[in-house]
């Protein structure tokens, strides 16, 4: 079973649940072009039929760990920005106060 939405209690769709975003596959690759040194890994995170392709390098647990948190980032990003509100409706936006202008002349 999957957890209510926290803002109204209704399951989450399932949209909701292809889009969100996941780790396919870390494996070892070539150096990329334009990097140096050795023991580079390409992975590979989805959501729904769109892909990421990105490249780190370190030994594989160390990458393993750095690319799910991005992933955990990315889900958290993505739900959060939702359920923002948007800006506070009935005030204006702050003035800048203008510096004053230099007189050449002046001096």
């Amino acid at each position: 079973m999957t957890a209510p939405n926290p803002k109204d209690g209704t399951a989450p769709s399932a949209a909701d649940i292809d889009e969100s975003f996941q780790l396919d596959s870390v494996s070892t690759t070539k150096t990329p072009s334009g990097c140096t040194g050795r023991d580079w890994f390409v992975y590979r995170i989805s959501q729904g039929r769109n892909m990421i392709t990105g490249y780190r390098q370190g030994d594989l647990k160390a990458v393993r760990q750095e690319v799910e948190q991005i992933v955990v980032g990315l889900n958290e990003r993505r739900h959060t920005r939702k359920e923002r509100p948007g800006p506070k409706r009935g005030r204006p936006a702050a003035q800048g106060a203008a510096a004053p202008k230099h007189d050449p002349d002046a001096d």
